[in-house]
């Protein structure tokens, strides 16, 4: 058995991912607003991957203006709906682990862990109308450098006093200027949010649809506009 029921009814299967059965409005909405980062380790209560991406989405528009920019972000971590959220250490220590059972196991475990998410993003881009191939070549890197400083934001914000250092990319990452402090949302404000979002960053799929339709699908015509220069205010 590969496949997993869904919020609203629907069957998703992990390994064959189908963009036909992806429901961002309904699915991924309520399951990554109910899913918390840092393996719930915030003392203020659980940190939804929904209100992260939310939180990273913003920023790239206020400071671009770009709405591709912004919809590239909010669905990053959207495959965690299915896949859940994996923190670094734990898929570490899943390669880790492998590479003791079978010397090259570690490589085949990281591979895997790689395609996986890959094939599921292809999936939720595709249903987004954003095309194939999970995030747009043209914003991965603004993508991984926002997610880096905002993870970096988020240590800062809702971790107690940390007893090691993290990774040096995360330690040297530079926070995001944001406006007062983060605090966790309830999961129904996180979901709801998550929706204003899609229909905001993806208006011609999601403006004013009702809150658990059937994803609209294909990929969109105009393609995406280029990524402009963030300007922090």
């Amino acid at each position: 058995m590969t496949w997993l029921p869904t919020t609203t009814g629907r069957v998703f299967d992990i390994v064959r991912p189908d963009w036909r059965a992806v429901d961002l409005m309904g699915d991924v909405a309520e399951q990554l607003s109910q899913i918390a980062r840092f393996s719930g380790a915030v003392s203020a209560g659980p940190y939804s991957v929904a209100q992260h991406s939310i939180i990273g989405a913003d920023f790239i528009y206020r400071n671009g203006r770009d709405r591709d920019a912004a919809a590239a972000f909010l669905l990053h971590d959207a495959h965690e709906y299915v896949l859940t959220d994996k923190t670094s250490p734990n898929a570490e220590a899943e390669i880790e682990t492998a590479e003791v059972i079978q010397p090259g196991g570690g490589r085949i475990v990281r591979e895997m862990q790689r395609l996986m998410k890959l094939r599921i993003d292809d999936a939720i881009y595709q249903a987004a109308g954003m095309g194939g191939g999970g995030c747009p070549a043209q914003y991965r890197d603004l993508v991984k450098t926002i997610d880096l400083r905002l993870l970096a934001t988020e240590k800062a914000h809702l971790l107690g006093p940390q007893v090691k250092l993290w990774n040096p990319a995360v330690e040297a990452a530079e926070p995001l200027r944001l406006t007062g402090r983060i605090t966790p949302w309830p999961w129904h404000h996180a979901a709801a949010e998550f929706r204003d979002r899609l229909r905001k960053y993806l208006p011609d799929r999601f403006g004013g649809v009702a809150a658990n339709p059937p994803s609209k699908s294909g990929p969109r015509r105009d393609g995406a506009r280029p990524v402009r220069k963030l300007e922090e205010a």
